[in-house]
């Protein structure tokens, strides 16, 4: 058993350990996270014998674990943290630190007697975890206000992402990204800059990601008071006034100069009266932005029937007219038919 050990510590000596010198292992590294657990995967078929000797070793000084004929052999710092498959040398090692970080080596000596090594590298990297995206300020107005948008998150940062509304977020003529691209400033705020937010942290084992939905505020713009310009009295009247606003706008309605005491977008008068002609306006007001837009339109009233009908009906001479030519016209058809029924 002793010729044995030494045989074998000979062969990986006067070898030595060069990557990938028996293609033990898949392209590497490795990578693990903090408090997790690895897989050392050899390329190694597996058989129903085992393999005649296996020793890993950390940084070509300390052995991990050596398996022969006699059974295994561990370090004790790794004998609750290892399991060793002895029929393909594939190690398991677990409640990673950062500290096992670093080369590993691997000896065997397959069941045919035939001496084979190689290496690998092990990459151990702290989670992430808390991932926040946190916007300054809150209320956001257009053309005045500018947006910082920063990613905090504990762990082992490599790789930093952001998207908007699902596409990649690009640098701009007002969108700038700091060095380490875990901040991004928009200066000054425009209203397509409003929409979700996200930001991604990852390293190969872990990742987080954070979303903010963020509102830009303007207006009122392209305010305008859509109705009618003149209308008959005893009519119903129905005004709209239109804003782009974000929040949407408040509106005030006057009529030549005086409160109507109201404040939605459309104003509706039932039965029109002549004291209601006049300068109707209508003043937009976003409370947020705190601008404001008046505007105007002029409605007058006429007597009824003056404009084709009295607000869709129709005069009483139109409907007499009407019921003489229905009178006449089914006379004329009863007459036919009495004619065509005597001559035959």
């Amino acid at each position: 058993m002793i010729t044995s050990f030494s045989i074998t510590v000979f062969l990986v000596v006067s070898l030595g350990l060069c990557q990938g010198q028996d293609g033990l292992f898949p392209p590497g590294p490795v990578d693990g996270a903090v408090g997790d657990k690895v897989l050392f995967i050899t390329t190694i078929t597996p058989s129903s014998t085992p393999l005649l000797t296996v020793t890993w070793s950390f940084n070509g000084v300390n052995n991990i674990i050596r398996y022969d004929s006699s059974g295994n052999t561990s370090d004790p710092a790794y004998r609750d943290r290892i399991t060793l498959n002895i029929y393909t040398g594939t190690l398991e090692l677990r409640d990673l630190t950062q500290d096992d970080s670093g080369t590993y080596q691997l000896a065997i000596v397959t069941a045919e007697g035939i001496a084979r090594q190689d290496q690998t590298t092990l990459d151990v990297v702290e989670g992430i975890s808390g991932v926040s995206l946190n916007v300054t300020p809150e209320c956001l107005k257009e053309g005045q206000s500018s947006a910082n948008l920063t990613c905090e998150g504990t762990g082992s940062v490599i790789t930093t992402e952001w998207m908007k509304d699902g596409q990649p977020l690009s640098p701009s003529n007002n969108i700038i990204f700091s060095a380490d691209l875990r901040s991004v400033s928009i200066s000054p705020v425009r209203r397509s800059d409003s929409g979700e937010y996200q930001c991604r942290l990852s390293n190969p084992v872990t990742s987080g990601t954070a979303t903010y939905t963020m509102t830009v505020n303007y207006g009122p713009e392209n305010v305008a008071i859509s109705g009618p310009n003149e209308v008959e009295v005893g009519s119903k009247v129905s005004l709209t006034c239109s804003a782009e606003s974000t929040p949407p706008a408040s509106f005030i309605w006057m009529l030549n100069g005086r409160e109507t005491g109201e404040t939605t977008a459309s104003y509706s008068i039932e039965n029109f009266n002549y004291t209601d002609s006049g300068n109707y306006t209508c003043t937009a007001w976003n409370s947020v932005t705190s601008l404001n837009t008046t505007v105007h339109h002029h409605l007058t009233v006429k007597d009824e029937g003056s404009l084709g009908g009295g607000g869709g009906g129709l005069s009483g001479g139109a409907i007499a007219g009407i019921v003489i030519a229905v009178i006449i016209v089914i006379g004329g058809v009863a007459g036919l038919v009495f004619y065509f029924i005597k001559i035959r």
